[in-house]
């Protein structure tokens, strides 16, 4: 009769390694999955389609009924510096550059580049060039920098909003000083420029494209103190001349992602290879496995063959005749 024989604990052991293995491997796994990847250094940049691009944060636009010459499409150059870089000593270079092109360089926000950028890094200088510069000429200002390299940079076209809001006021300093004081246009445009004017007020906004409930809500702002309505406020482009841009015919903007194109990266900066993260794990998972089965296999084998050798002591006493004693 073959009675079975429990495993022998070594084996029950390693079995139970096995099993915890395989569950710290497929939870490993499940975390590197479900974990963002390490951003790569961009070596440049390229825009594709994105699905979801028709709301008013993120990858999408507000609705602008305000364009037309209100709205100007123009190269912005952003710049990330390395950690121990001096940023106002790389500006005031680009600066001496640019005045030797003839080309001016205006501050503005981070805000105005695309879907994506942003997310890689953010850019410890944005500049804005004028209406007739290329992108080529941008990136002839950075490149071959003598004493301030960037880590990386990216010359890309965006559109930005480029408005005036005129009011009629006969003592445009106090009027000035109240919408300063009301913060109003602090928080919906960031940053802007007063011009003081003898029977009027200029407030000039340059920047990422508005919304037309922002537009109308700076009016008002602006109408408040100076005791009129709204309408009176007028809107006007602070660059006469050029083309415009139809907003409602320009396509969304594309979400920018690691591609050819037209993004640079200091000599020596390599990126990381994010595809293979997520299997890692199951690698190690399976040099573990192979590492225990076969130790497993080796004492289940010397088991067995004791098993054995003692099944055959116990025959060869029982077939043995007993011996008679005279």
């Amino acid at each position: 009769m073959f009675h079975a024989t429990r495993p022998a604990p070594p084996v029950r052991l390693l079995a139970l390694l096995s099993a915890g293995l395989l569950g710290c491997a497929l939870l490993s796994g499940c975390t590197a999955g479900a974990s963002a990847p390490t951003a790569a250094t961009p070596a440049s940049v390229s825009p594709v389609a994105s699905e979801d691009s028709a709301g008013d944060i993120g990858n999408g636009r507000p609705t602008v009924s305000y364009d037309g010459l209100l709205v100007q499409r123009r190269v912005v150059l952003a710049v990330q510096t390395a950690a121990d870089a001096d940023a106002p000593a790389m500006r005031f270079e680009l600066e001496e550059r640019a005045h030797d092109a003839g080309v001016s360089l205006t501050d503005i926000s981070p805000d105005v580049l695309p879907a994506g950028v942003l997310e890689q890094a953010v850019p410890q200088l944005t500049l804005l060039l004028p209406a007739n510069v290329s992108e080529g000429q941008a990136r002839a200002l950075i490149e071959e920098m003598v004493s301030n390299s960037p880590a990386q940079y990216y010359v890309l076209t965006v559109l930005v909003h480029d408005l005036i809001f005129e009011v009629p006021s006969t003592d445009s300093p106090t009027l000035a000083e109240a919408i300063a004081r009301e913060g109003i246009l602090s928080d919906a445009l960031g940053n802007y420029d007063t011009t003081l004017g003898a029977n009027t007020l200029d407030v000039a906004y340059l920047g990422t494209l508005l919304g037309d409930e922002v537009v109308d809500s700076v009016r008002s702002a602006i109408a408040r103190p100076a005791g009129i309505t709204p309408k009176r406020v007028s809107v006007r482009a602070g660059t006469p001349g050029g083309p415009g841009v139809d907003v409602a015919a320009e396509p969304i903007p594309k979400p920018v992602v690691l591609a050819d194109g037209v993004s640079h990266e200091a000599a020596g900066a390599s990126p990381i290879a994010t595809d293979s993260l997520p299997f890692r794990p199951w690698v190690a998972y399976g040099i573990g496995l192979a590492t225990v089965l076969s130790v497993t296999m080796a004492f289940a084998g010397w088991s067995l063959f004791q098993r054995r050798r003692r099944l055959s002591a116990s025959a060869l006493e029982q077939e043995q005749p007993d011996r008679e004693w005279p």
